[in-house]
């Protein structure tokens, strides 16, 4: 019975040791020592958010400022371009400028044929016909007008002398071809209206050619500066 009780003590030692060595061993990681690594990289990539933030919302300024440095410029340019068209068309005006274009050519000459009892003074151009043709190439829109070469502008004069004309200082003998830059259709038009310009003139012995070309006329002259 003894004997028994002892085997049987031995056996259930033999299988608590057994099962102790078998069973699993626990690990404690050391939390406390991990910790402060990984809010170290929290804080670096907290860092960087911030910084990326800040160089985006640089960025857009420098973006913002380069549209409204490119809209000032813009204006500036535009404005600079209204000033120079603006010069330009006062100059065109004062006939500072060579202009060319499409327009017409309006020839004026004497009679060719005086009857014996007529009076040569009534065959002959004078400069009311001259003004006539001006005024009414003017009237349709003449952006720039000229007397056998010479630029007409806001104050030229232009007074006869026998079958000489003098524009603005400067003589110019028959024929008489006045150049215009403007609606060539419109400008011929309105020289060869029923009862117009071109009748009157016929009726007043002028021998009248009206052309539709390209004109090119020159700038004002410093001469006739000076004579007028």
């Amino acid at each position: 019975m003894l004997s028994m009780l002892l085997l049987f003590s031995g056996f259930l030692i033999t299988f608590t040791y057994h099962q102790s060595s078998s069973s699993p061993k626990m690990v404690q990681l050391n939390e406390d020592a991990e910790w402060p690594e990984e809010f170290e990289f929290q804080q670096q990539l907290l860092e960087l958010e911030k910084s990326n933030k800040q160089l985006r919302e640089e960025l857009q300024r420098k973006r913002t400022e380069v549209v409204n440095l490119e809209d000032e410029i813009a204006n500036s340019e535009k404005t600079v371009s209204d000033y120079v068209n603006k010069k330009k068309q006062l100059q065109l005006l004062a006939g500072e400028l060579s202009v060319e274009g499409e327009g017409v050519s309006v020839q004026l000459q004497d009679a060719a044929y005086i009857p014996e009892d007529g009076q040569v003074n009534d065959y002959i151009v004078h400069e009311t016909h001259v003004f006539e043709v001006i005024n009414e190439l003017l009237s349709a829109g003449a952006k720039a007008v000229s007397v056998n070469g010479q630029r007409l502008h806001s104050d030229s004069y232009i007074s006869c002398t026998g079958p000489v004309i003098t524009v603005d200082g400067v003589q110019h003998p028959a024929p008489f071809v006045i150049e215009a830059i403007g609606n060539p259709d419109v400008l011929q038009s309105s020289l060869e209206l029923t009862g117009g310009i071109e009748e009157r003139l016929q009726e007043d012995h002028v021998d009248v050619d009206i052309n539709v070309e390209r004109v090119s006329i020159d700038a004002r002259s410093t001469l006739e500066g000076r004579a007028s």
